[in-house]
This record gives C-alpha cells, structure tokens and sequence, in this order.
C-alpha cells in the first residue's frame, strides 16, 4: 500500500508540476519560465552569482555592505524612503539575501502589479546610485548584524559555524572596505551575463518574455571582462570555536559543509539519511543549505571532555559504518515522496528550478543509478574529521575543560 501511494505521488508530481521553458536576453540574461493560472500571483527570483575572487583580500563584509547600499541608496530616480513605501502601497513584496552562491532578489507580486513589480526590481539592479552619505550608517548595521549581542550564545554559535573559515563577515573586514570598493564590486558583480531568472505564476510565456524584454533589456553587459582579484588565502578551521554563556549547559555543535564535487543526488539522500540514524542519538543531526550539523547538549554530569569525544565518535562511527542498500532505497522513497510535495509549493518549484539552472539539480535517472558505494564514498569524505568546524558554548568554567 505505501509503495502505491508513493507511485501515486509520484505520478501527481509529472502532472501538476508546471514545465520549464527557457530564453536568453542579447545581454545574457537567462530566464526560466513556469505558468501556473491557479493563483493571481506573480513569483520571481534573481540571483547573481558569487565567485570567491568577487571579494578582496582583508575585505571580509563586501557583499553583506554591498546589499544594505542597494536597498538604502536612491534607485530610478525615487528616494529610498518613497521607493520603498511604493512597495508597500503597492503590496509588492521584494527582499534580498546574501548567500555563499550569490546575490538573491525575491519578488512577489498580484498578476495585475507585474509590470510595475518588475520595473522596481529593474530599478534596485539597474538605476540605483550608491549614495556615499549612508555608508557609515550602513557600515554600523552591518557590525550590528555581525556581532549580534541580542541573539542567544546558541544561535551565535551556530551562525558562526555556518561560514567557512575566512569567509564570516568582520569588523575589521567591514572597517576596511571603502566606497570606491563598493563602486568597483557593483561594476564587477551586477553584470547580466551572472544573473539568472526565475518566474513563476500567473503569466504566460510571450508575455514573460515582453515583460522581462522591457525591464531588464537594457541592463548591459560590459565589453571588457572585469579585472580578476587575487584568490582569497586559504584558511584553516579553528580547532575550537568558544561562545561563553555564563550558568548554561554545554552544548557541542560540529558542522561539515558539503563538498563542491558531491553529486546533488548523493547530497540531497545524505542529507535525508543522516539525520534519521538510529546510531547517532543523544546526537542530533540536521541537514541545511550551509551543510550537516550535529548538535549535543551534555547532561550536567557528564564531562565536558566525554561529551566532546562523544559527539566525535558518533560522527566517526557513522562514516566508518556507511549505509546499507536498503537505506538508499529508503531514502529514494523519501526523496519520491518529497518531490511530490514540494511540486505544490511555488517557493520550492522556484528553487528547483534555480537548482538546475546552476547545474545543482537533481536527476531522476542519476537517483536511480546512484550505487550505494558511491553514496558511501561521498559520506566518507564528508565527515572527514579535518573537515569538520566545531564550537561549544556554555559556562565559562565548563568550556576551559574541553580539548
């Protein structure tokens, strides 16, 4: 019965799931297309994509400065202030994120507001001129977003673990950019022939391409390529990242950040696997975009060295050990059921859609070749013990007793 309801699920997936169709701007844009009537809705994402070299040595912050710029600089000729209280009057929704692959706009809109949807997005990316007078003010937020004093020692903790060594925004990294690197990273970055589109919702396909024609066809690609930074310095993990939180418990977090070269099907079934372990508790185990976290909150009488080794050989058991061929075909039956869901919600058809466009998708013919000794490799050399960050936050006394 449960393999027939997968099957069912997996069949609704092919018919409810809108089809992808493709076009490329003269300027490079590439836009992916999904029409979907049953809403009056209008979805899109941009993302500009990140390379490693985009961001200066000693600059640590640029890209973090560089969107606070955008959204609080003039743009197409309207104030900061009016542009956005134009979105809100408008009920149009446009936020923006920074992430290890790039720039990342979402716009949502009614049907009826596309056009001028799409003309404020045109206007943050094409029109808007940094405005050196927020720059300091800007500089601060950023510091605030680092540093972050009103978060709890757990949740510093683990947005600190989040970033790869070298890359975490500074303060010293933010005090050191100045407004000619911002200039010079917009120049570099903001480029169309980076930058992919996504669309989805209430519009159809000729009319996607009018609308996307006529506000981001003039956003032009330069002729000459921009000049290549020096590679950021290789940086190795901490041995130990430290977070005091006077009176509390320990709580030992270990990350491993997924590997460029893994398979996005061996990935996304580790990622399903792992955390479901039944070897792994009083570990926990989570799958995010930033990688795999494993978490232990040590009971009070036990010591801080024995929880430390704990965590580590929960984690070097699993990998020694591996999965069995019926874990992979229980997790392709988790992924099946999954995939079924997510083709009834446009964020995720988005980020599907997003994935493959990056050349990250997930196959269906690769899911079902993928050989249980590859998937078992991958998990080798992903909880490799050098790759592994890893921190601790509780009372002070208790952190001075870990390794």
């Amino acid at each position: 019965m449960k393999a027939l309801l997968l099957a069912g699920l997996a069949t609704l997936t092919v018919q409810a799931q809108p089809r992808v169709q493709a076009f490329v701007l003269p300027n490079g844009l590439r836009v992916f297309h999904l029409e979907d009537h049953e809403h009056p809705l209008v979805r899109a994402w941009l993302q500009v994509n990140l390379e490693p070299t985009d961001t200066p040595p000693g600059r640590n912050g640029l890209s973090l400065l560089s969107l606070r710029m955008l959204e609080h600089s003039d743009a197409g000729g309207l104030k900061a202030e009016d542009f956005d209280r134009i979105l809100d009057a408008s009920s149009i929704q446009l936020t923006r994120t920074s992430t290890a692959r790039g720039l990342e706009w979402h716009l949502t809109a009614r049907s009826r507001d596309q056009d001028r949807a799409m003309g404020l997005l045109a206007d943050r990316l094409l029109r808007t001129v940094l405005d050196p007078a927020v720059l300091e003010i800007q500089r601060l937020a950023c510091w605030l977003d680092v540093d972050d004093l009103e978060a709890s020692p757990r949740t510093r903790l683990r947005r600190a673990l989040a970033w790869e060594p070298g890359t975490q925004p500074t303060r010293p990294g933010l005090d050191a950019i100045t407004f000619d690197d911002l200039l010079a990273f917009k120049a570099r970055v903001l480029r169309p022939d980076r930058a992919i589109l996504v669309l989805h919702g209430d519009l159809g396909f000729e009319q996607a391409k009018r609308l996307v024609l006529l506000n981001l066809g003039s956003w032009a690609t330069p002729k000459a390529p921009p000049a290549r930074l020096p590679a950021p310095r290789q940086v190795p993990p901490e041995p130990l990242l430290r977070i005091p939180a006077r009176g509390e418990g320990l709580r030992i977090q270990a990350v491993a950040a997924p590997l460029r070269e893994f398979s996005p099907e061996a990935a996304l079934l580790l990622g399903l696997l792992i955390p479901g372990d039944p070897f792994l508790p009083p570990v926990q185990c989570e799958a995010l975009d930033f990688g795999l976290v494993a978490t232990l909150d040590a009971e009070a009488t036990t010591p801080a060295p024995a929880a430390w080794n704990l965590l580590h050989e929960r984690l070097e058991g699993l990998r020694q050990r591996g999965f069995t061929q019926v874990d992979l075909e229980r997790g392709r039956q988790a992924w099946l059921a999954r995939r079924s869901l997510d083709s009834l919600h446009p964020e995720a058809l988005l980020a599907a859609t997003l994935a493959d466009a990056l050349g990250r998708g997930v196959s269906t013919e690769r899911m079902q070749t993928l050989s249980l000794e590859a998937l078992n490799a991958d998990l080798r050399r992903w909880l490799e013990a050098a790759r592994i960050r890893t921190g601790a936050t509780g009372d002070p006394e208790i952190l001075k007793k870990l390794p």
